[in-house]
């Protein structure tokens, strides 16, 4: 079958390759192999390829959520048959034509969505709902009075839209920041009544200062990182927490530790990477919610363009620009 491998760490346009593998291996008790249809290519997937591997590793195959179809079922494995439509995160391997993972890591796709939709359905939403858990516990923490807003920066992105409808089905006021005046009319077209402040023009502090109005501001949720992180700081309180789920400026963070320590200010990180450590109970909790998600507001869940597996070159390229919508690859 074919898969796309990389031997040794590097940018993904670089190391990463197709090559023919030997087909997924026949599903154990609690497994299933899925034949898959299309795999996102996200860009902590790009990210990934930058760290290295074990000595003597015989290559890792790249992708980590896919959609497909379930091809064999193993022992013990009640919940799929073969022929069902599944979404699957984590799917390690899964810019692949056919992988095989543990039952519990697929969830069976209703009709309504398509496979496309499908293969962004978890991945993405799983993060919002991780950071929403945390923002949830500071503002409890901080005893937030109602009409504190969330400032939620990244707002367009796939993740960052997410977050916003989430606080806002929570009666959270929100207020975005995106870096351009296309993802400001994303939000907008979204949530007219979003206030949504572009971080790239001039005095857009003071803008962003007429949208809090003056309110506290117990936490922000930061995708952006890099020299923004030290331009953002000041709207948060003291003593309060910048909750970071992104790195979209791809650049290191200009501040001095004295801008933490003489307001007691709080950093805390939430990666997907960590979210195989929740409790079990929560993760199936997140699945589900994925697919009422799904649901109820399927243009969040966008898709910017969708590739064929020979054009690998072109899809990783595209994830690193497409701003608002998921970069797929077609498998099969």
């Amino acid at each position: 079958m074919k898969s796309v491998v990389r031997y040794r760490a590097g940018d993904a346009a670089a190391v990463a390759h197709i090559e023919d593998r030997p087909e997924a291996p026949a599903p154990r008790a609690g497994e299933i192999q899925v034949r898959v249809s299309v795999s996102p290519v996200h860009r902590g997937d790009l990210v990934a390829t930058e760290t290295g591997l074990p000595d003597g590793s015989a290559g890792r195959r790249l992708g980590t959520e896919a959609a497909g179809v379930v091809t064999a079922v193993g022992p013990s494995v009640p919940t799929f048959r073969v022929g069902d439509r599944v979404a699957v995160f984590p799917a390690p391997g899964a810019w692949s034509e056919h992988i095989t993972v543990p039952a519990e890591a697929a969830v069976a796709v209703p009709d309504s969505l398509s496979d496309e939709t499908a293969s962004v359905l978890l991945v993405n939403t799983i993060t919002s709902r991780d950071v929403l858990r945390a923002v949830d516990e500071l503002r409890a923490a901080a005893a937030a009075p109602s009409d504190s807003p969330l400032l939620v920066s990244g707002a367009a992105s796939a993740v960052g839209k997410l977050i916003v409808q989430q606080a806002r089905d929570r009666g959270w006021p929100v207020v975005a920041i995106v870096r351009s005046d296309r993802s400001a009319s994303t939000v907008r077209t979204n949530w007219p009544d979003v206030p949504v402040v572009v971080s790239g023009s001039g005095g857009w502090q003071h803008e962003l200062e007429r949208a809090v109005r003056g309110r506290p501001v117990p936490v922000i949720a930061d995708a952006h990182g890099g020299p923004f992180v030290r331009e953002i700081l000041p709207f948060l309180d003291d003593g309060g927490t910048l909750v970071v789920w992104g790195d979209l400026a791809a650049q290191p963070w200009t501040l001095s530790t004295l801008e933490l320590l003489m307001r007691e200010l709080k950093i805390r990180a939430v990666s997907i990477t960590r979210w195989a450590t929740r409790p079990g109970d929560i993760r199936a909790a997140d699945r589900r919610a994925a697919l009422q998600i799904a649901a109820q507001h399927p243009h969040l869940l966008t898709v910017h363009a969708a590739y064929p597996l020979d054009e690998l070159p072109s899809a990783i390229s595209a994830a690193r620009t497409s701003g608002t919508g998921t970069v797929l690859l077609k498998l099969n």
